[in-house]
C-alpha cells in the first residue's frame, strides 16, 4: 500500500512549545517509548506500534493534539486494530533529518533532551 503524506507542507518547520510545557511533553514521549512495541521509518515519517490499552490510546491522542498545536507541520493519524495501536507521524521533506533522529530516539539510540525543543 502506498502512503499519501498527511503533513502540512505549507507550515514552517518550527515549534512553538513553551518552556513550561517541555517537561510534561518529555514525560509523555518517554511513556510512549517505554510502551512502544516497534517503530518503522516510512517515506514521510514514522509508524509507531503499541499494544492496545486505554492508557496508550489516551496518551497517543493527547500527544497528537498537543504536538499539532505547537508544530503545525507534523501530520498524525492513529489506527486502532484488533491487537495494535499505530501512531503515524509524518513530516515534510525539510523535517526528514529530524524524523531520522526521532527514529533513533525511539530505538533507544539518542536522548530525547537533544530533541526537546523540536517536538
Amino acid at each position: 500500500m502506498k502512503l499519501i503524506p498527511i503533513y502540512d507542507d505549507t507550515a514552517p518547520v518550527a515549534c512553538t512549545i513553551s518552556q513550561a510545557e517541555i517537561p510534561e511533553r518529555i514525560e509523555l514521549v518517554e511513556r510512549m517509548r517505554t510502551r512502544m512495541s516497534s517503530v518503522e521509518r516510512t517515506e514521510f515519517g514514522l509508524l509507531l506500534h503499541f499494544p492496545r490499552s486505554p492508557e496508550v490510546d489516551a496518551d497517543l491522542h493527547q500527544f497528537a493534539i498537543d504536538e499539532k498545536r505547537c508544530c503545525e507541520f507534523w501530520g498524525f493519524a492513529i489506527t486502532d486494530a484488533a491487537d495494535d495501536l499505530t501512531l503515524r507521524w509524518d513530516g515534510p521533506p525539510a523535517a526528514h533529518e529530524l524524523i531520522d533522529r526521532l527514529k533513533d530516539y525511539f530505538e533507544g539510540n539518542e536522548p530525547l533532551t537533544d530533541l526537546a525543543g523540536l517536538l
